[in-house]
């Protein structure tokens, strides 16, 4: 059954309005349209001032047959729009479309990722704003002390113990993105399960060169802890099965997965893979660190991940990569070094 989604904006009177909002309106919807299910279906609706409005929006979708509509105020601040106009709007289409479920989201409100775009804002109006590297021959200890300071002034509110937490400080700084931090899950054993390897030395297995290159090798030293790629392991991988090389590359490691800590960084098939070998009771890593990125089955590769029963850290959604796996490592490394003093 088909959803709708109606982005509500308040509308304005303005000639320029007239033309940039469906132009900006158009490519949120068409941004959506790539991020949810195929089957919704997404357009747009003023308060008032402009058309369509919410009604129209509303009626068009209960034409086409759409049984559930989702109503999201493109608002920043809750006032009196957000706390009673539009919850009485919503009313009173629910009222004239009884067959229909209507629901209401939360505004756009208070986002930590706005913070970045007022100081990109900012600095665009005034360019000597932009603050200037004031110490080439800072220690890297010290930018890494810097960094996360500016990292926990960026995150969002998280839903994550403090162990969580620090894992995912390390992938914003990996990625650059502090809006990466409130799509980090972890099984609610993982960073147990992850410490609990670590601490026996166990071997971390990448799907690629990359993430191996960016796990530390100090750390790993530390621990007794051995880093396999499994694409150099196989010698390039082939099987018997119709698979990718980085497929196939899991599947040929075989027992070698038991009690380590597999860490995909970039190939959705390798992770469907593994994923596939657990189910059959073929596998039984310690943690699965599940973090392939793109637009095909890398969203999907991880959905599945969090629906079976093993310990894993990943990242909903297209984003991911060898540098936020490998830095997910790292986290988990240090975590573990501060449970051992």
């Amino acid at each position: 059954m088909k959803t709708g989604v109606i982005i509500l904006i308040h509308g304005s009177r303005g000639e320029r309005a007239a033309k940039e909002v469906p132009q900006v309106l158009g490519r949120v919807v068409g941004g959506l349209k790539l991020l949810l299910t195929p089957e919704t279906e997404i357009t747009w609706a003023s308060m008032q001032f402009g058309h369509p409005d919410l009604h129209e929006s509303a009626a068009s979708m209960v034409t086409n047959g759409i049984k559930t509509v989702v109503v999201m105020p493109y608002f920043l601040f809750p006032g009196v729009h957000v706390m009673e106009d539009i919850p009485r709007m919503v009313s009173e289409l629910a009222a004239r479309y009884p067959q229909t479920q209507f629901i209401t989201t939360k505004n756009l409100g208070l986002d930590e990722s706005f913070i970045e775009i007022l100081a990109k804002r900012l600095v665009d109006a005034a360019p000597d704003l932009m603050p200037l590297p004031s110490a080439i021959s800072l220690s890297p200890e010290d930018i890494e002390r810097c960094s996360m300071n500016i990292v926990e002034a960026l995150l969002p509110t998280l839903t994550l113990s403090p162990e969580e937490k620090s894992v995912a400080k390390r992938i914003v700084h990996a990625s650059g993105d502090a809006d990466i931090a409130r799509l980090v899950r972890f099984s609610p054993d993982a960073v147990d399960a992850g410490c609990r390897a670590v601490a026996t030395g166990t071997t971390f297995i990448t799907d690629v060169r990359m993430a191996a290159a960016g796990i530390s090798p100090v750390s790993t030293r530390k621990f007794g802890c051995a880093v396999v790629c499994a694409l150099e392991d196989n010698h390039g991988a082939s099987s018997e099965k119709a698979v990718t090389r980085a497929a196939a590359a899991i599947y040929n490691l075989g027992p070698k997965l038991n009690n380590s800590v597999v860490v995909i960084g970039n190939a959705p098939t390798a992770l469907l893979a593994l994923i596939d070998m657990i189910e059959r009771g073929e596998a039984k890593p310690a943690l699965v660190i599940g973090m392939p990125v793109g637009f095909v089955q890398a969203a999907e590769s991880k959905a599945k991940l969090m629906t079976i029963k093993v310990p894993y850290i990943t990242i909903t959604g297209t984003r991911g990569g060898s540098p936020v796996a490998a830095a997910t490592v790292n986290g988990l490394l240090k975590v573990a070094a501060n449970r051992a003093v």
